[in-house]
């Protein structure tokens, strides 16, 4: 007997009935507690005295509970009423792909959509070891705004990962017997039906059955009886797609590619099913990644386990998955033991000698040199020195004292050195970033000139200039084109596009949408421009791209990578690096300071009012390609999971909080962080960058954003019907509104800190700031405010008067363990002046020769 409306289930209300099936009943629920909408899967009492039933129901909680992706149903909690065992779970409004598929086929663009978000949720747990063995159009949800959820882990079974020599029979709470066949007819893979032991290429097989359907508008296999389907699952093909259906021949392969009769022969991961599909969209995740929602990218702050990179890849010859070919044995030969973080790196002339800057154990930069038969490293006494380039002519570029200006860019003087040693010899201040030519003849420099990007080639010859940011400069072999990326908004992450310029000044697009963009290099032929990077700010991957902008993946490991140079001859330095957000703070009353990092790529976004709660989002694997918006209390208390997207501006009654559609330009929403329903605001057409604070009744909020080919500025948002009003002039970098309500202090492109008033009054500028130093908060009195003067580890805060322009020291903001810590953004301080948060940046890194890489 089902459950009635208004029945309690621990701190749960039951509400109505939404479906039931072999596992259980389903209803719509409220979180007494959060005061939010759940959904509650029960598995009644009589059917928990089964054991078999109870063993897979309690997999499926736990299965799905270990995972946290933007496409898999989100489970909040397990527990037991009355002998009846239930999962809390995400609310989740839409259809099921099968109620979708009633109406017959789906188009081509959307069949794509769908089976890129169930490939990149199948990745997400494969990559946990977790396969679901029960794929199907009715354990697949499609939301209302198009977004995509695996349901029902209620099959899946844990499998060993490569290497682990365990027990390879284990499973999340059950074991499987040979020769016991679980899954759905028509889905499962012919292994499967066999009644074999399974792996994730039978979750491929099972997505290969439903994209087939997605297009063709049937099923791939079918029969009279489950035997009948079972049979034509281990002996048939499907039948071909229509023609009129303008499959084309890649996706067609496609199909078939997941749907072979041998597991050796499909995909054999999910990640690269994935990469295929948003391939033939040209959408993919790239698109969104390149939306002002997602452009603060996973890199506003993060860390890794010490070690990580290198038993991810440690020390030996290693399979690759290269697309189109097969597999290819690869050599890894080690060069850095210290913890710490690797800068960069590039071969000497001789080509066997290995030069490198990096912070090792907490210390400054320094230089090194090393070469591949020696674990020694040998200092050149550079201290306060990053490498940029190494000519053949035996002499390096390097940045002195440099300082991270943004999240992916230093700035310094730029000097000479010979690498034998000696004493620097400057050659331009305020440098970022510089490259040697193949013969040793020239350089390319990029440099800051008022506040913009200028490429120069040769020195003193100016061929780009650009507001964004130009970094890693790298000429062609034939010293006619030079490769960079350019980073669209370098204080919000490192998000941008891979482009070439001649020497006219004639710039090309090779490849645009990556939320994340690390390093560059020519190809050993100089006919491709490699990089490293990653579309939705997962894994960074090495990709090879032609001159024309042909993309492919060349390189893929458990860890992130960073290319850093290579040589004619085919060898190859990367860094395989582990990255990690962590959020820092302490709570208004609070004795100290205390982590407030929740998964891989945590980022503080906003400090209540009264200093009680955070705001942060998840922008790594974890968050998704989307990110995941959090509250939590600044006691440590675990987090509420609010909804997919990256949201700010935490209301001053902490009821809601700003989002942005993830499609810009498009409208702001309003988010309540407990009960309530979902308001957007009329569309302004504006590019919203984030939202800067509510004014103190709650009746306004400020927010910073563009319009189409401006750039970023704040606006007045009243919730009425009229435009936004503006509020500064064009070229804001950060802001904050006083406590008051009635000012906005802003650091502005011009160079300037500025002070606006929202209503009567005249703007005045800040004595003594540069615009340059973001803004951490205002004083209480409305008189001063806190700026960051050093962002890197350790970082400055300092009071300063927005009359006078005097500065104070208020407080050195560094974590306990600095080791590969080396960026802290954002900051913000509670209008208590007691209460704060901050970001770090952290990574921390082992360099490698790769040889066989092509």
């Amino acid at each position: 007997m089902g459950l009635q409306a208004g029945t309690k289930l621990g701190n749960y209300e039951i509400g109505a009935p939404l479906g039931a099936g072999g596992m259980g009943e389903v209803y719509r629920a409220k979180d007494l507690s959060l005061q939010r909408e759940v959904a509650i899967k029960i598995l009644p009492a009589s059917f928990s005295r089964d054991a078999d039933r109870l063993r897979r129901f309690t997999q499926e909680a736990q299965a799905t509970a270990a995972l946290n992706h933007p496409n898999i149903l989100s489970v909040y909690q397990i527990g037991q009423e009355n002998g009846a065992p239930y999962i809390v779970s995400e609310l989740l409004e839409g259809q099921s792909l099968r109620d979708v598929l009633r109406s017959g086929a789906v188009p081509v663009r959307k069949a794509l959509e769908y089976g890129a978000q169930i490939a990149r949720g199948l990745a997400a747990a494969h990559g946990k070891g977790i396969v679901h063995r029960d794929l199907k159009p009715e354990n697949i949800f499609v939301t209302r705004d198009g977004r995509v959820k695996i349901l029902d882990f209620g099959l899946a079974k844990l499998v060993q990962p490569d290497g682990d020599k365990g027990n390879e029979g284990e499973t999340i709470a059950m074991q499987t017997e040979a020769g016991m066949v679980m899954g759905t007819s028509g889905y499962m893979s012919p292994e499967q039906a066999r009644g074999e032991n399974v792996d994730q290429r039978s979750d491929i097989f099972a997505f290969g059955a439903i994209l087939y359907e997605m297009l063709s508008g049937r099923k791939a296999f079918g029969g009279k009886t489950g035997a009948e389907t079972m049979a034509a699952i281990l002996r048939e093909d499907p039948e071909p797609i229509e023609a009129s259906r303008n499959i084309s021949p890649a996706l067609e392969r496609i199909v078939e590619h997941c749907l072979e009769k041998e597991a050796e022969g499909r995909f054999q991961s999910a990640r690269d099913l994935a990469f295929d599909l948003e391939s033939l969209s040209g959408s993919s995740t790239a698109k969104a990644a390149s939306t002002e929602a997602i452009r603060r990218g996973k890199r506003t702050g993060v860390w890794i386990a010490a070690g990580v990179a290198a038993a991810a890849i440690s020390g030996i010859a290693i399979g690759i998955s290269l697309h189109n070919s097969k597999p290819v044995a690869l050599k890894w030969q080690r060069l850095t033991y210290q913890k710490g973080m690797v800068e960069n790196a590039r071969f000497a002339q001789d080509g066997k000698t290995v030069v490198y800057s990096a912070a090792w154990r907490g210390n400054p930069s320094d230089v090194y040199s090393t070469r591949p038969e020696s674990p020694e490293s040998r200092s050149l006494g550079l201290q306060h020195a990053r490498l940029l380039s190494v000519s053949p002519r035996g002499e390096m570029l390097v940045l002195e004292n440099a300082v991270y200006t943004a999240l992916s860019v230093s700035s310094g003087t730029l000097a000479r050195v010979p690498l034998e040693g000696g004493t620097p010899r400057e050659v331009m201040q305020n440098a970022q970033s510089a490259d040697w030519s193949s013969d040793g003849a020239a350089q390319a420099i990029v440099h800051e000139v008022n506040g913009r990007s200028m490429l120069e080639f040769p020195e003193g010859h100016s061929i780009l200039e650009t507001g964004g940011s130009l970094a890693t400069p790298r000429i062609s072999p034939n010293k006619k084109q030079i490769a960079f990326i350019e980073y669209e908004d370098p204080a919000s992450g490192d998000s941008g596009s891979v482009q070439l310029v001649d020497i006219s000044g004639m710039r090309t697009m090779v490849s645009d949408g990556w939320a994340d963009l690390t390093g560059l290099a020519w190809s050993p032929d100089g006919r491709e421009v490699w990089f490293t990077g990653s579309r939705d700010s997962g894994v960074n991957k090495l990709y090879g791209a032609s001159l024309k902008g042909t993309l492919r993946e060349i390189l893929h490991v458990p860890s992130d990578l960073r290319l850093m140079d290579a040589t004619t001859d085919g060898r190859v330095l990367i860094v395989a690096e582990a990255w990690h957000g962590e959020i820092y703070g302490r709570g208004a009353d609070a004795p100290k300071e205390r982590d407030l990092s929740w998964f891989d790529f945590s980022t503080p976004q906003a400090l209540s009012r009264d200093g009680k709660w955070l705001l942060f989002s998840e922008a790594g694997e974890a968050g998704g390609a989307q990110q995941t918006t959090y509250l939590r209390g600044m006691d440590g208390s675990t987090p509420t999971k609010l909804g997919e997207g990256n949201c700010d501006g935490l209301s001053p009654d902490n009821l809601l909080v700003v989002c942005g559609y993830t499609e810009q330009p498009g409208p702001l929403v309003l988010l309540p962080t407990r009960s309530g329903t979902v308001k957007k605001l009329s569309d302004d057409h504006l590019y919203h960058s984030f939202a800067l604070g509510w004014l103190p009744d709650g009746k306004a909020l400020l927010f910073v954003g563009f319009e189409n080919g401006h750039l970023r500025r704040v606006y007045l948002e009243a919730f009425e019907d009229h435009p936004p009003r503006a509020i500064t002039p064009e070229g804001v970098h950060s802001s904050r509104i006083s406590p008051d309500g009635k000012l906005v202090a802003a650091s502005m492109a011009s160079g300037k800190l500025i002070i606006y008033p929202l209503n009567e009054g005249e703007p005045h500028e800040v004595p003594g700031t540069n615009g340059k130093e973001p803004i951490a908060g205002w004083g209480r009195d409305g008189k001063s405010v806190f700026i960051l003067e050093n962002r890197g580890v350790p970082a400055t805060v300092y009071r300063v008067d927005i009359e006078t322009g005097k500065r104070e020291l208020w407080k050195t903001i560094t974590p306990e363990e600095t080791s590969g810590a080396y960026f802290t953004s954002p900051v913000q301080i509670g209008i208590d002046e007691k209460s704060y948060v901050y970001g770090i940046n952290r990574r921390l890194s082992d360099l490698y020769v790769v040889e066989g890489l092509k």
